[in-house]
């Protein structure tokens, strides 16, 4: 299995700057632009901590486009990353070596609001005969909340002004008794909505 990340998302430290400020207790507008850079980056590193393929959450914030690289159609496809918004695509290499695209009446998708959204044959039909090889099957999908932050729930946007001050008010590195690699407020919100696999 092989996941890449297609389109990514819009930049949500650009889009939640004005209420991490407000959180900073840092004046949003003329007197900004010293810190800005720095603040932008400090919610960029809580953004990717949490985000994506590698995130902490195991699931998409803003909407993004992935394919999902498999060797060969297993019984059910389980999509990573959710919430899906939707399955762009499934391509597969047949028999004779050529990239095919599955017509969508042949595949059904289950428990798209979900954590583990899952794509199966759909009523009568069975997975098409793919050329055994790496990343045979190739499936396209869009995943995350929305477009907007206004879309992401509101523990894990808090989660990240959390974690986004912890980074901009402790610029060395810091010993806990127990070390942990986030703040154990944010650890508490995103909680409910992380993925375990």
């Amino acid at each position: 299995m092989n996941l890449v990340l297609e389109t990514p998302p819009e930049s949500l430290a650009d889009l939640i700057l004005p209420q991490v400020c407000d959180h900073l207790r840092v004046e949003f507008g003329g007197s900004l632009p010293t810190d800005k850079a720095y603040i932008l980056s400090c919610i960029g590193a809580a953004v990717s901590r949490l985000d994506g393929k590698q995130g902490r959450l195991g699931r998409c914030l803003l909407a993004q486009e992935w394919t999902l690289y498999l060797d060969g159609f297993p019984t059910c496809i389980e999509l990573p990353l959710p919430p899906l918004q939707q399955v762009i695509n499934i391509k597969y290499i047949d028999r004779d070596g050529i990239l095919q695209t599955l017509d969508p009446s042949a595949y059904r998708v289950s428990g798209a609001g979900s954590w583990r959204p899952e794509i199966a044959p759909a009523y009568g039909e069975t997975w098409p005969d793919s050329r055994y090889v790496a990343d045979a099957v190739q499936v396209r999908f869009r995943a995350g909340y929305g477009a907007t932050e206004e879309d992401i729930p509101p523990p894990i946007l808090h989660a990240i002004n959390v974690m986004t001050a912890h980074y901009y008010v402790e610029r060395q590195p810091v010993t806990f008794t127990t070390p942990h690699e986030i703040p154990l407020l944010a650890c508490d919100l995103i909680a409910p909505f992380r993925i375990y696999r």
